[in-house]
This record gives C-alpha cells, sequence and structure tokens, in this order.
C-alpha cells in the first residue's frame, strides 16, 4: 500500500528520501568502496569530472545575454563550486607518519575474506579457541544476505555443537560489523541494526518486533491501530526502517573471489605534544562540475529541455560534492572527539582504553547516534599501537573505587597482569585477584572476576599452581 504521504506530495517526499538515501550511503561507504561509490557516479551524472583528471578546454564564460535569473544562478553555482572543492587537509602529514603509513599499506595489498573480516575484529576480543571457533563455524552457514541459512538447532546437530554454545557465537557474531551478519532472520537483522543504534524502544523496532508481516503486507493503517498511534507516525517509522541495511554481507559477497582491502582512512599521531587526527588525502577523491556543462547550459537559450536536464544534474552533483565534504568534516569531528576522550589510550596502549558509548559522542559532536554509528563503521585508523577500527574504541564499563569509570578491555588487561606476576606454586584465587584489582582502584567481585578469568581463558587457581 503506498503511503498517503507519498500520494499527497510524491515529488516532494522521493525527493527528500532520495538525498536523505545519499546522505546516508556516502557517509556509512568503508573506506575500501568509497572510490567505487564516487565512479559510480561520475558514470551516473555526466557534468562531474575528477578535480585531478584533465580539464575542460571550454573556459565558463558568461558573457552571452540570458535571462537575468539564469546569469545570478550560473555566477552561484560558479562560486558555490569553487567554495565547495575541497581544501588541504590540516595539519599536514609529517614524514614520519607518511613512511609508517606507506608501510602499513603495502602489507594490505591481500585482499581480505568475510572470514578474514570478522577475524581481524574478534582480535581485540577475549575468546578461548573453541568460542572463536564457534563464531567462524557461523560464517559457513550464511546466505548470501548474511542472514542463517538454518536455525541454530539444526547447526548443532550438523555439526555436533551444543546448541547453547552456538548460541553465544551468533550473539557476539551480531556485535561485529557489518551490523546484522549473523542474524537468524529479515525481521532480525533489521531489529539487530536497530538495537545496536540504541533504538530499542522506538516505534520502529516495535513495529518490527510485533507487527512485521503486517510491515511487510504495507498494512500502516493496521499498524497504527495496533500501537494507537497517528498513521503519520507509523509512516514515519517505516520511512526509518527503509534506511536500514537488509543485507549486511552485500558489501563482502564477493570478498571470497576479489575481496576488498582494509585502507586506513587516517593516522593518529602525536604532533607538538598533543594528539591530531590527520586525514589522508588519497581516501576521499575531489570531484568538480564541469565548465563544458557550464557553457553548455549558458548557451542553450530557448532549450528549456537542455538547460532543465543540466541543471538537475548540476544541482545532483553539488549535492554530492557537498555529502563527500561532509562525510570528511564529521569523520574529522568524531575522530577528534574520540582521540579527546581516549588520550590514555594513545599515549600507553589498549589496557587504558576507557568506556565510552556512541550516545556521549553523538551529544558532543551534535549529531543523532545513528550518525555515530554510520561513521565510525568500517572506519580504521593507523595508532601507535597498529590499526584500530574507530567502532573499536567504544566499550562498556564499570565504576572504580574513584568513581571514574574502566573499560572491561581495561579490567581483562589488569586480570591477565595479576594473574602473571602471581606465584605459580601459590597461584591467587579469585577472591584474591578481586582484592589485587580493588588496590589497583578496580572494584569487582569475586563472581565478575570468575567471568573474565573464564572469558580470558585463565583457569582456576587450583588448577594453575606449577604451571
Amino acid at each position: 500500500m503506498i503511503q498517503p504521504a507519498l500520494v499527497q506530495a510524491p515529488e516532494l517526499s522521493q525527493h527528500l528520501s532520495q538525498e536523505l538515501r545519499i546522505k546516508l550511503t556516502v557517509l556509512q561507504t568503508p573506506t575500501h568502496e568509497l572510490d567505487l561509490l564516487v565512479r559510480q557516479e561520475l558514470q551516473q551524472n555526466p557534468v562531474l569530472e575528477l578535480e585531478n583528471g584533465l580539464e575542460s578546454t571550454f573556459e565558463t564564460s558568461l558573457e552571452d545575454p540570458v535571462e537575468d535569473s539564469w546569469d545570478t544562478e550560473l555566477s552561484n553555482m560558479a562560486r558555490m563550486d569553487d567554495e565547495w572543492r575541497p581544501t588541504p587537509l590540516k595539519p599536514a602529514v609529517s614524514a614520519e607518519t607518511e613512511e609508517r603509513r606507506q608501510f602499513m599499506m603495502e602489507s594490505l595489498t591481500k585482499p581480505v575474506t568475510l572470514a578474514e573480516h570478522v577475524e581481524s575484529q574478534l582480535l581485540g576480543m577475549r575468546f578461548d579457541e573453541e568460542e572463536r571457533g564457534d563464531i567462524i563455524l557461523l560464517l559457513g552457514h550464511l546466505n548470501d544476505n548474511g542472514w542463517l541459512k538454518k536455525s541454530l538447532t539444526e547447526i548443532a546437530e550438523e555439526e555436533s555443537r551444543p546448541v547453547e554454545d552456538l548460541a553465544f557465537a551468533q550473539e557476539m557474531l551480531l556485535t561485529l560489523d557489518p551490523p546484522g551478519l549473523g542474524a537468524s532472520d529479515l525481521r532480525h537483522c533489521l531489529m539487530t541494526q536497530l538495537s545496536r543504534l540504541g533504538r530499542s524502544k522506538s516505534l520502529e523496532y516495535h513495529i518490527l518486533d510485533e507487527c512485521f508481516g503486517l510491515l511487510s503486507r504495507r498494512k500502516l493503517e493496521d499498524i497504527a491501530s495496533h500501537f494507537e498511534v497517528e498513521i503519520e507516525d507509523v509512516q514515519a517509522a517505516a520511512e526509518r526502517i527503509t534506511t536500514l541495511n537488509p543485507r549486511p554481507a552485500k558489501e563482502l559477497e564477493e570478498a571470497p573471489v576479489s575481496g576488498f582491502h582494509v585502507q586506513p582512512e587516517m593516522t593518529i599521531e602525536k604532533q607538538d605534544g598533543r594528539w591530531v587526527v590527520v586525514l589522508h588525502k588519497d581516501v576521499t577523491p575531489s570531484l568538480k562540475i564541469s565548465h563544458f556543462y557550464k557553457n553548455m547550459m549558458a548557451e542553450a537559450e530557448g532549450k528549456k529541455d537542455v538547460r532543465e536536464f543540466i541543471r538537475d544534474h548540476i544541482k545532483r552533483g553539488r549535492f554530492f560534492i557537498d555529502m563527500l565534504r561532509q562525510r570528511h568534516q564529521t569523520i574529522q569531528k568524531v575522530a577528534e572527539h574520540i582521540v579527546a576522550r581516549q588520550e590514555d589510550f594513545f599515549e600507553t596502549g589498549p589496557a587504558h582504553l576507557k568506556p565510552m558509548t556512541m550516545a556521549e559522542i553523538a551529544t558532543e559532536v551534535g549529531v543523532h547516534e545513528s550518525t555515530v554509528s554510520r561513521t565510525v563503521a568500517g572506519k580504521y585508523a593507523i595508532t601507535p599501537h597498529g590499526m584500530f577500527e574507530l567502532r573499536s574504541f567504544f566499550t562498556s564499563g564499570m565504576a572504580t573505587y574513584a568513581g571514574e569509570a574502566v573499560s572491561a578491555r581495561a579490567v581483562e588487561a589488569a586480570l591477565k597482569d595479576i594473574v602473571a606476576d602471581e606465584d605459580r606454586h601459590h597461584p591467587l584465587n579469585d577472591k584474591e585477584i578481586a582484592e589485587h584489582l580493588a588496590q589497583r582502584g578496580i572494584r569487582i567481585s569475586r563472581r565478575t572476576v570468575v567471568k573474565y578469568r573464564d572469558r580470558l581463558g585463565i583457569l582456576p587457581s587450583a588448577l594453575r599452581r606449577g604451571l
């Protein structure tokens, strides 16, 4: 059923929807796919050309008499085209940074498969070999969309694995990128993405949970009646659902053949005593509006169809260029706020990673939480401690005795250090480990120690004696 809003104002709604989709697509496109996205736009829009490509031999000239309104508009287009060209990135990349980045780039020439993409994310997480193996095992049971082909019970029987272990593996897989990978079905996939965005209490989440069948048949009025809300609210929720990705594995489905390259978007380094974010210039292609088509429109007096065609494509081109610029600015801002909150990490390493949520960064930057989620997904940074996806800087945490927060990874690192330094003939029990953590300002219970110890694959004290 067509939404009433689209019937009443189809051109406006479809125009806004198209611009929104372009904006979201540009922002959330992983670095390794950005060049492909730009080249697709170049093929679809003839007025766009690469900034570093061959310059048109035609010079912009608006001296020919044309309508005053068009004189003004063309002048504005030329001015805004110049204004919107990407400015040089600052601060400049140091020679040391460029050398390190070049080494990193040369080491990443091998295409990454879906399994390798998942495994690279698992490197920062603590699983024993069996748990890690279960997660990788589930990858072999995904369809082209990235959902499980069979139920967990069927997979457990086929693979001779406990269904409880596979359920845990699926839960962990759903925390990785791309969001929704490993879901049981389309409904589960979309609900997972909303949960990742902190939207588990939203109307769209409840629609998927309770009225998925009605939504599939576009029974929006029935959904509104079910929740006792206005039809406009349901239409808005349905529109938000369409911005989700129903096929999370789509970007990776060709990986077994051609793969994709993990391309870092930035380097985070210390300059003049402060940590700075340096975006890589070669990541975002520079585009401009062709002077040839500007002149063609100026000369097409009386040719309404030609002028409208060029005008519409120039507007689309300007919008796409602006979205690339906004992508650049948003990534820069989000990364800078991440760095400001995680200075201890960059100074000393992962053990000092602090708890941080996307909602907190969204508030600081002044954008929606979903924008932060799209910004950090698939965007990698070179740091003094290796290459990390921006999403990996967001972790859960707990309170310390000082009232501060410490990340789960920091707790794991501290626990590992304590066990590594213990007397092998008199290993610490869980209560004693909790006491040692308390001396470091980390307040957790003995039961929580057991959970972390098991997660790290550390044996109980009785079994560690003499090892």
